[in-house]
């Protein structure tokens, strides 16, 4: 199979991917609106933002958005990322610089989110601390959370037909500093 096979018959696992992006941005709209009187993330706010690695479908979306920036914006990145090597390096000026393309895991940052721990039957809830603080009484019920099982469960399922479209291992995570790096080699 050639590379260019292989991108062919990607394109539906992409196409799905952007799918759910506009479906999880919808839902993560109606939340924000929930706790509209919560929320203090804003533009500048990068408290959340960290290194984190992503499945290769989603390193596929970023690495093509790094692809399309002119040189000047590759390079504000990489000199940021040697600035700030603790935080995510597509953070410059704390603004993301692929804020359009950004994966799943960072779009969700800033609200009540919850996954299901079957194991012992309870909904386990993250939400960020700048605006649900600890020290304040929160109880959440379960229209206050962003249930993220769905959402994650299809993101796995695409990864697979991604990934088996490439012959690429499905369980493997890509941090964001490689994908940078990889970015970086074809400047």
């Amino acid at each position: 199979m050639t590379l260019s096979t292989k991108t062919t018959n990607t394109q539906s696992a992409l196409r799905d991917y952007t799918t759910l992006v506009t479906e999880l941005d919808d839902a993560i709209t109606q939340s924000a609106a929930h706790h509209a009187n919560r929320l203090q993330c804003r533009p500048g706010c990068a408290d959340c933002c960290e290194s984190f690695s992503v499945l290769p479908v989603e390193a596929e979306v970023i690495q093509t958005a790094l692809a399309a920036l002119a040189p000047a914006s590759l390079a504000n990145i990489e000199e940021s990322a040697v600035r700030h090597p603790e935080k995510c390096p597509f953070l410059i000026d704390n603004l993301c610089a692929i804020y359009d393309h950004r994966p799943l895991i960072c779009r969700t940052q800033g609200l009540a989110i919850a996954y299901i721990d079957h194991q012992h039957e309870t909904i386990e809830v993250s939400a960020c601390p700048i605006n649900f603080p600890e020290d304040e009484e929160y109880p959440f019920a379960e229209h206050d959370l962003l249930l993220m099982d769905p959402f994650n469960d299809r993101l796995a399922a695409i990864n697979r037909e991604f990934c088996n479209k490439r012959e690429i291992a499905s369980a493997k995570r890509i941090s964001f500093r490689k994908i940078l790096t990889e970015a970086l080699k074809w400047r």
